[in-house]
């Protein structure tokens, strides 16, 4: 009897130990009056990235975050689709700018799209780290960041980058219950 209760408990704090290795961290931070509750519209901005080999490009993190919008409840728009508005309202193609001029314009324009916008910056280290900061439309004021950290058997591909980016929508819309039950 002693011999099974033991190995009871060597299968629990093993079962229970891969559980907690296996989970990504992650870190929010909400800046002191800042109202994430009234955004509805998010837009995806482009990501300050650098492909490394045998990673995605570009194009393929922002069609994986765009993706991985479909667990948000909020609104999201993509790179292109606000890109396509812009040069349809303002008469710029921001796709054949530099990325400096092109986030300046995407900048002065998103806010007739989005209430906010979000800006992914990626980290290709020992480890993938996603850096998502949302800034509010027309003012540019940081209104929420996310930074999750993947583990180190993950590898650098589209689907680790959805689940990151699944990871980011689920925490958003997390934050923003948890502070409109605070303001009630």
């Amino acid at each position: 009897m002693k011999k099974i209760v033991q190995v009871m408990l060597f299968i629990c704090l093993t079962v229970f130990g891969m559980q907690v290795a296996f989970a990504n961290s992650d870190k929010v931070t909400i800046p002191e009056g800042a109202d994430i509750v009234s955004i509805k519209r998010l837009a995806l901005a482009a990501p300050l990235y650098t492909p490394t080999k045998g990673a995605p490009t570009k194009e393929e993190l922002l069609a994986s975050m765009y993706e991985a919008s479909n667990v948000a409840r909020s609104y999201v728009l993509s790179y292109d689709m606000v890109a396509a508005d812009i040069q349809k309202n303002a008469g710029v193609d921001i796709k054949s700018l530099d990325r400096r001029q092109a986030a300046k314009v995407y900048k002065e324009n998103v806010a007739t799209d989005a209430d906010a916008y979000v800006v992914l910056t990626v980290a290709n280290n020992s480890r993938i780290v996603f850096f998502f900061d949302v800034y509010r439309s027309g003012t540019n004021e940081l209104l929420y960041t996310y930074q999750i950290v993947a583990n180190k058997s993950e590898q650098a591909n589209v689907e680790t980058y959805k689940i990151l980016s699944e990871q980011f929508y689920k925490n958003f819309e997390r934050s923003a219950n948890e502070q409109a039950r605070e303001k009630k």
